[in-house]
């Protein structure tokens, strides 16, 4: 008999803080969130491919630069607003979601999981307000 057959198969492990956890709901908020991370996730990577293509590709080609006076005639037209504000929320919120349920995941103890979403949630809002602000409340005829 050889060595390798002397051997046990490995074992692999569950996540034990998942696994001492019930599963969620098939319905209910998870069920939401589960649904929007595959539907924002499709719409990021038509956004995001989009608008690189138009920022590295487009404006490089036809020689301008990305300055003040770029991006003022640009969000001077509501679409490209519109646009970079669904960029901004839908990815902003897709990897905030994604961070939330690494941390479920991952941090067994309930008061301190439950801390640090508090403060994940927090700040990334802050962030979230300021981003939309200056999206929205950019004046294009200022110079």
């Amino acid at each position: 008999m050889t060595a390798s057959t002397n051997r046990r198969p490995r074992t692999i492990y569950s996540n034990p803080s998942r696994a001492a956890r019930p599963k969620p709901e098939a319905s209910g908020r998870e069920r939401f969130w589960w649904i929007f991370m595959r539907l924002s996730g499709l719409a990021l990577v038509f956004l995001a491919l989009g608008h690189m293509f138009i920022m590295h590709v487009l404006v490089v080609l036809t020689g301008d630069q990305i300055d003040f006076a770029f991006v003022q005639s640009r969000w001077g037209t509501p679409f490209w607003r519109i646009y970079d504000l669904l960029l901004l929320v839908l990815a902003f919120m897709h990897g905030v979601n994604g961070a939330r349920i690494v941390i479920s995941d991952y941090v067994a103890h309930r008061t301190a999981r439950s801390l640090i979403i508090g403060v994940l949630l927090f700040i990334s809002a802050a962030w979230l307000i300021l981003g939309i602000a200056i999206i929205a409340l950019f004046d294009p005829s200022a110079s």
